[in-house]
């Protein structure tokens, strides 16, 4: 039997979907082929129909969910960027965000892998971040060079303030981390 070209994209979409969420939470080499197609109901073989490989797979995933969640930065009107971010830091930055792993940003999950991954999975994941600062940017005070480099701070201490309370015990120590974060990346997008 053969499927239509819908009923392709909206499988592989599936997988996607549920591949995601099992890569976020376990790691790249936390689970094989065989657990991402059972954790998206398809068989190995209808895995490898959607994705070449385990690797081919990541670099979907990077490049449909990296910086997906700040978006709407670029949707508000120019007045109102600063407010969207430091909405958006706050959620990003939540003790709902650090706890699901599995649902939240693949940058403090998956960067590690991305690291150790090839040459096109690097390519996208430079392209993504390259984009995201690009959105993040005019949210920022300053110079158009100063909200780029703020934009790169706020992006890699959002990353590591939610990879490191990740790693600590739930409580305390973990959320004064976030709070850190909170307070030093929304002091510098504009009001």
């Amino acid at each position: 039997m053969r499927y239509t070209t819908e009923h392709k994209a909206k499988a592989k979409a599936a997988i996607l979907r549920s591949a995601a969420r099992v890569l976020k939470r376990d790691g790249f080499n936390g689970i094989g082929v065989d657990g991402l197609a059972a954790s998206a109901h398809v068989t190995s073989g209808g895995f490898y129909s959607n994705f070449a490989t385990k690797e081919a797979l990541l670099e979907e995933v990077i490049g449909a969910e990296l910086g997906a969640m700040f978006a709407g930065v670029a949707d508000a009107d120019s007045a109102k960027r600063g407010q969207r971010l430091r909405e958006l830091i706050a959620i990003y930055l939540s003790d709902d965000h650090c706890q699901s792993v599995a649902d939240g940003c693949v940058m403090p999950s998956l960067s590690a892998d991305v690291s150790r991954a090839g040459a096109p999975v690097r390519e996208t994941y430079k392209r993504r971040m390259t984009e995201l600062v690009a959105i993040l940017a005019p949210a920022m005070m300053g110079t158009p060079q100063e909200q780029q480099q703020r934009a790169w701070t706020a992006v890699a201490t959002i990353v590591g303030a939610v990879t490191v309370a990740r790693a600590l015990p739930p409580g305390d120590a973990a959320r004064a981390v976030l709070d850190a974060a909170l307070t030093a990346v929304t002091g510098m997008a504009r009001m």
